[in-house]
């Protein structure tokens, strides 16, 4: 971890129904490991917290394990749960099923920490991602204020924290870093072996 980046926490979404997957996405296995296992391993030497909806399926892994008090209201509730438990006042969030999730995506947005914002989201040319993200817990009062008046969408927190919005435009990122696998079958392209061409 470079040390001149502000040090940060990593929260994981793992609380999902996985309904389109049929089956619990996070234990899911991926590169001789599982999805979760996978994104430990890549930000091991960070604070790591899952947002879970059993416990037992998790509490043997090196991480802080966090559930939801309000139920059924979306991955809001998780990042609520993340940022009340990190130690660090700065808590880069993913969720379990982006399989090309590494710590240099999470390390560059940590470059662009300061006083002026609270939130930094990366974006592409079709929207802004709010699972590859950094928050501060200083947007904790906002989400609790949006949980309050049954408001759950992730783009309410980001229009009422002072966001900075990061381009991967010209940058060495490639845009799968943010893909996520939702359904049977983009699980099974992502198994699927690459055929190169001669």
């Amino acid at each position: 971890m470079n040390s001149a980046i502000r040090p940060y926490s990593v929260g994981i979404l793992a609380g999902g129904k996985s309904s389109r997957m049929g089956k619990n996405k996070a234990l899911l296995e991926y590169e001789s490991d599982t999805f979760i296992g996978h994104a430990i391993k890549e930000f091991q030497g960070h604070e790591i917290i899952i947002s879970a909806s059993g416990q037992k399926e998790y509490e043997k892994l090196p991480a802080k394990i966090v559930s939801d008090e309000n139920k059924d209201i979306g991955p809001i509730e998780g990042i609520r749960q993340i940022l009340t438990a990190a130690s660090e006042d700065y808590v880069f969030v993913c969720a379990c099923d982006m399989p090309f999730i590494t710590d240099k995506i999470a390390d560059y947005i940590a470059e662009f920490i300061s006083s002026d914002y609270d939130c930094y989201v990366v974006t592409d040319e079709d929207r802004m991602h709010p699972l590859c993200a950094i928050y501060s817990k200083r947007v904790l009062p906002i989400i609790e204020k949006l949980i309050a008046n049954g408001e759950y969408k992730l783009r309410l927190i980001l229009e009422n924290a002072r966001t900075k919005f990061i381009s991967l435009e010209n940058t060495t990122f490639e845009k799968k870093i943010v893909r996520n696998v939702n359904t049977k079958e983009e699980y099974r392209e992502l198994k699927m072996p690459v055929v190169f061409a001669v």
